[in-house]
């Protein structure tokens, strides 16, 4: 089976820092939390059926992040320079290195944790013209045939289509697997292929603040809780939430 899976390159979130108004997004570099459960799908799909992954990133060819990728299972990694890529840019670099490669499957995330638009998959489908299934938490394939079940809000939706196709998951979907010291030795010896895409995105970030929310610090101290209740509902009331 050939394989692609998409994985972006974003700052740690967990190192991400607020300072004064400005958010400070100057952090290590590692493969986007979600899209681990992507390529831990792709691996487990090349394990069943056999054959290759390919992973795809745009935007920063970061390699530590890269031979984590790799380290997991990914065979080569094609990263594509892009200046400020925004979804619409991603998507066409995506797409038109994904062409010659004629893959069975392309995986994404849901979303990334820098951005969490989950519109990418959706573009890449649209561009290739294949049909694409989103938000998937388990997925099977028999021949050319894919069942997939959509985790929805209050229930679980069965869809069914055949290959080739674009499956976005969810991150209930699996556990993404912890590369040996093997895996990760070997991983530097795996191709990482440069190109260079030019397009003009249609999207600028001019500026990145932090939502602050200033808490009012307003302490009930009532032994009644029914008294207590009366009066959390009295500030709710007068200040417009209810």
């Amino acid at each position: 089976m050939n394989i692609v899976v998409g994985f972006k390159i974003v700052p740690d979130d967990q190192m991400v820092k607020v300072v004064g108004d400005k958010l400070n997004t100057d952090a290590p570099l590692k493969v986007s939390t979600y899209d681990k459960n992507a390529i831990e799908e792709a691996i487990k799909l090349k394990e069943k059926f056999g054959g290759k992954v390919t992973g795809i990133t745009v935007g920063s060819n970061d390699r530590k992040s890269i031979r984590e990728a790799l380290a997991m299972g990914v065979d080569e990694v094609i990263a594509i320079l892009v200046k400020d890529p925004d979804v619409y840019v991603t998507a066409m670099a995506i797409a038109e290195n994904v062409k010659t490669l004629n893959p069975d499957i392309i995986l994404f995330s849901e979303m990334t944790t820098d951005s969490g638009t989950s519109a990418l998959p959706a573009y890449v489908s649209e561009l290739l013209g294949l049909p694409y299934i989103s938000n998937v938490k388990s997925l099977r394939i028999e021949g050319n045939k894919v069942a997939a079940d959509r985790g929805m809000v209050s229930y679980i939706e069965t869809v069914e289509s055949s290959l080739p196709l674009v499956v976005s998951v969810g991150g209930e979907i699996n556990t993404p697997r912890i590369p040996s010291v093997k895996q990760i030795m070997e991983s530097s010896k795996k191709p990482v292929k440069e190109v260079k895409f030019d397009a003009q995105s249609k999207v600028r970030i001019r500026e990145i603040k932090p939502m602050i929310v200033n808490r009012k610090r307003i302490v009930i101290e009532e032994s009644d809780i029914n008294k207590a209740v009366d009066k959390l509902i009295e500030y709710l009331k007068s200040d417009g939430v209810i």
